[in-house]
């Protein structure tokens, strides 16, 4: 059986991430695979390192040049399996393997709601042969209000991620080191996340200068994201807030980075807030490195993480104060009870390591794969 993995750029994303771990466990996966792409990114290296046969086809001119270019890649590399990681991607190859005995499944990794989207979304779930939604609230959603879908197509397999990166160790990073960014005897939390519409920083920011006028100052906060262009206010706004109200002695902007493993093994802590996260990988690889979390109780935290305990709090989505508090708390038992606090962490980080891993993630895709050969 053959598979090829089918997604746009090389870009460092999650869906891109979780593309490059699967082809890092190529010789654990059952099945031989290939990687068809558009366009090079931030990944490509690392993308070449694993050793997965890569296939640029980039479109050019007349878009029927690119449909029929791709669908000759897919018939002489012999593909069984086209499994497309965007719903763009996954109306393609349906097109493309139109009268052949190649199959197609289509992950949905978020919600959509413009109109071509949703005619995309339509579309794939009446022709395709089967979908691969990030969580049961995701699946729900789409079952819900998607007319007439076709409830047997629809799989639920967990995003999966490659731990061996966290249990390496690392020296810290350089902007903690930085004394511009810290004072030594402050706890310091990160959150990690670009600034998009998905997540919401500002009610971290808000949080942050309630802890202010209540004279919290032993506390160092980075914000560890891009600025997205095309949202830059959502970023603009954060550092303005946090400007006005004199939060830069303990707020950081510290951009984009490549080393998350390196941050979370040198903070205290992680704080998240999310407007429509559909999985919540940063949350996920933050506890798995051992670290206490505050998350709002958006539904799919709920479902992917579990109930409270010392290890993981949740506080009211959109709720500044909740937030807050529930921050006050955490500083509170890292300070009093950090042996107990510490103990419930790593059994927490050995949870989510067993149930989240790339090869249960490539275990449940196997099962879908060999059911469509049979």
């Amino acid at each position: 059986m053959k598979v090829a993995f089918f997604i746009g750029s090389l870009n460092r994303g999650g869906t891109e991430m979780l593309t490059l771990d699967i082809c890092r466990n190529k010789d654990y996966a059952p099945f031989e695979m290939i990687l068809v792409y558009r366009n090079e990114g931030e990944l490509t290296e690392e993308f070449k390192v694993t050793d997965v046969p890569a296939f640029r086809i980039k479109p050019k001119g007349l878009k029927f040049g690119y449909f029929g270019r791709l669908r000759k890649l897919i018939k002489q590399e012999k593909v069984d399996i086209v499994h497309a990681q965007t719903l763009t991607n996954g109306v393609i190859a349906i097109f493309v393997s139109l009268f052949t005995h190649i199959k197609v499944v289509v992950s949905f990794h978020g919600f959509f709601y413009s109109t071509l989207m949703v005619l995309y979304r339509h579309f794939i779930m009446w022709n395709v042969d089967a979908m691969v939604f990030v969580s049961q609230f995701v699946r729900d959603w789409y079952v819900k209000n998607s007319l007439g879908c076709p409830k047997a197509n629809c799989n639920v397999v967990y995003n999966g991620i490659n731990f061996d990166k966290f249990q390496m160790q690392y020296e810290e990073p350089d902007f903690l080191r930085d004394n511009r960014f810290r004072k030594p005897d402050n706890i310091r939390f990160v959150m990690v996340g670009n600034f998009v519409s998905g997540r919401s920083q500002m009610v971290v920011c808000k949080s942050l200068k309630i802890l202010k006028d209540k004279g919290i100052r032993n506390l160092d906060f980075y914000f560890v994201g891009k600025r997205v262009e095309n949202e830059a206010n959502l970023y603009d706004d954060c550092v303005k807030y946090c400007t006005d109200n004199d939060l830069q002695e303990f707020v950081h902007f510290v951009g984009s980075r490549g080393d998350i493993p390196s941050v979370l093994q040198h903070v205290d802590g992680f704080v998240y807030s999310t407007n429509c996260d559909t999985f919540g990988i940063a949350v996920i690889e933050a506890l798995a490195s051992g670290l206490p979390v505050l998350v709002n109780d958006w539904p799919v935290m709920r479902e992917v993480i579990g109930a409270e305990r010392l290890a993981v709090r949740y506080f009211m989505s959109d709720n500044v104060q909740d937030c807050a508090n529930k921050m006050v708390d955490l500083i509170s038992q890292i300070k009093d009870k950090p042996d107990e606090l510490k103990a419930d962490c790593l059994k927490m980080a050995q949870k989510v390591c067993q149930t989240y891993s790339i090869e249960n993630h490539i275990n449940h895709l196997t099962r879908i794969y060999q059911c469509l050969e049979r």
